[in-house]
């Protein structure tokens, strides 16, 4: 058979050649753009394409047009990492044979191809006008087949949709099991997680499954049975609850007497746990085709995103760290502002918490707070710990540092309120601060916490052209300059902390 490859990326393309060329086509035509495609139609006579749905000079969608147009009979699968309900009807409406959803197998491909060549066949025949009849129940179980297809690509996208949704691990797990529970209609369904000693089955998410509160989520199981569930080649793997259930008491559990349904979940090639489906009281029933094929998309979809929020929390924790680091490095080089970050942090997130500040504004505070004057890593050393005042001109080049430290933390992901505080920290009540000239309420809320927490740690520093305030003197400094300088309810949610830590303070003895 010839087929042609229409798809950008070199690495998959190729890999999809050598695997067809194994499977000893004549011939295996791979091109990297549609224009490529359809050139390469138009010179030579192929049995099937498969045409990714983004390319670089054109939309898979318009290839398809351009080659049904050409060649009717042609079959053509569709391939799409991020495919849409749309797309998918409309590529099905415009010809497309299949459509095979990414990350697939190459057995998957293989299968689409044998599927998609009888089908081209079927066709074949009946543009001979044989067999009229036959020709025309088979045509309707092909739309049926294209309906359930239609369907199916549904479910999948609406899968795709709702993990790439989740943010977190402790959103994931419900939504994994209440997602098999939809997709394989059954009742009751756990998501075990297995300890390194793989002696203990650990719920931790369940739908349907517990029928008070008080039941056991430790279950001990059977290490010979686990060990063959573990190296079954296809899933599910289905057991008896107890056969694989080492435990006496099944207490607060809809598991006795119960067909389990058990689907490795591996992370990076190592076993995390098992999604389990139960069936009480002989109520399991094989799973058909279609449910098998969703059922195996969710465990690889959630598995994909367990990886990649590990990595990004790994990524976000290492350059965080990155500008923590600079940070110091910053203030290592002026002994007289060394751990500023941290004393402005302190400050703000104690008069957050006066302030009565939401969990989700103090996670602000803690996030950013040791941030707020990374900019400063774009000035020059001579200009920051210049023992003189600065000229209008190296003053200007400072008051630079907020938008420099926006710019830096662009790309981190933080909230618009989370940037904000970097930006806006030296903004003034009365409107005469940088780098914007907000003016009272515009200053951003965060911002005027932290504009009042490092004023007074400035103050209150020793700097290289002046020595530090004492305590009373910074704080008339803040009484004299609010409505002015500074918001008046921050300012006075801040002394009240300095009063109250005032009083905590034992008296020398």
């Amino acid at each position: 058979m010839k087929i042609l490859i229409v798809e950008d990326d070199p690495v998959l393309s190729e890999l999809l050649r050598e695997y067809l060329q194994q499977l000893k086509h004549e011939k295996v035509k791979v091109c990297l753009t549609a224009q490529e495609g359809f050139s390469a139609m138009s010179d030579d006579a192929f049995d099937c394409a498969f045409i990714d749905l983004r390319l670089p000079d054109a939309d898979g969608l318009q290839l398809l047009y351009r080659i049904k147009n050409q060649d009717p009979t042609l079959p053509v699968v569709m391939m799409s990492g991020y495919p849409t309900m749309g797309c998918t009807i409309e590529a099905m409406r415009k010809g497309a044979s299949d459509f095979l959803t990414k990350p697939f197998t190459l057995p998957d491909m293989a299968l689409a191809l044998e599927r998609v060549i009888k089908e081209r066949n079927l066709l074949l025949e009946n543009l001979t006008l044989k067999l009229e009849n036959q020709t025309r129940r088979q045509l309707e179980l092909v739309n049926k087949e294209l309906q359930e297809k239609i369907q199916e690509q549904a479910k999948l996208f609406s899968v795709s949709e709702e993990i790439d949704g989740i943010r977190s691990s402790e959103e994931l797990y419900p939504r994994i099991v209440q997602l098999a529970s939809r997709l394989a209609g059954a009742k009751n369904v756990g998501f075990f997680i297995l300890p390194p000693e793989r002696s203990n089955l650990v719920l931790i998410s369940e739908h349907g499954m517990l029928r008070d509160e008080t039941a056991d989520h430790f279950l001990a199981v059977k290490s010979d049975l686990l060990k063959e569930i573990l190296n079954a080649e296809s899933c599910p793997v289905v057991v008896r609850s107890e056969e694989l259930l080492d435990h006496p008491r099944c207490r607060g559990w809809a598991l006795e007497n119960a067909t389990l349904t058990c689907w490795p979940f591996h992370i990076r090639g190592e076993l995390f746990g098992l999604l389990t489906t139960f069936h009480n009281n002989g109520g399991y029933r094989p799973f058909s085709e279609t449910e098998l094929k969703l059922l195996d998309f969710l465990m690889k979809k959630a598995s994909l995103a367990v990886e990649n929020m590990a990595l990004y929390e790994s990524m976000i924790g290492n350059f965080y760290g990155i500008l923590k680091s600079l940070v110091n490095a910053l203030e290592a080089k002026d002994l007289y502002t060394g751990m500023h970050s941290e004393r402005v942090t302190r400050y703000a997130l104690t008069i957050a918490g006066k302030m009565e500040c939401s969990p989700s504004e103090i996670e602000s505070l803690q996030t950013v707070g040791y941030l707020h004057d990374i900019g400063k890593i774009g000035i020059a050393d001579g200009i920051l710990n210049k023992p003189a005042a600065l000229t209008e001109e190296e003053l200007a080049l400072v008051k630079k540092h907020p938008c420099i430290g926006e710019s830096i933390v662009s790309e981190l992901g933080l909230s618009p309120v989370e940037r904000a505080i970097i930006r806006h920290h030296h903004e003034r009540w009365d409107g005469c601060g940088y780098p914007d000239g907000l003016r009272g309420g515009e200053i951003p809320f965060l911002a005027r916490i932290v504009m009042v927490a490092d004023s007074f740690d400035a103050m209150t520093s020793k700097r290289a052209y002046r020595d530090a305030m004492s305590v009373p003197e910074a704080i008339r400094e803040l009484v004299v300059n609010k409505g002015r300088q500074f918001d008046a309810d921050v300012v006075d949610a801040f002394l009240e902390t300095l009063e109250r830590k005032e009083k905590e303070r034992p008296e020398d003895v």
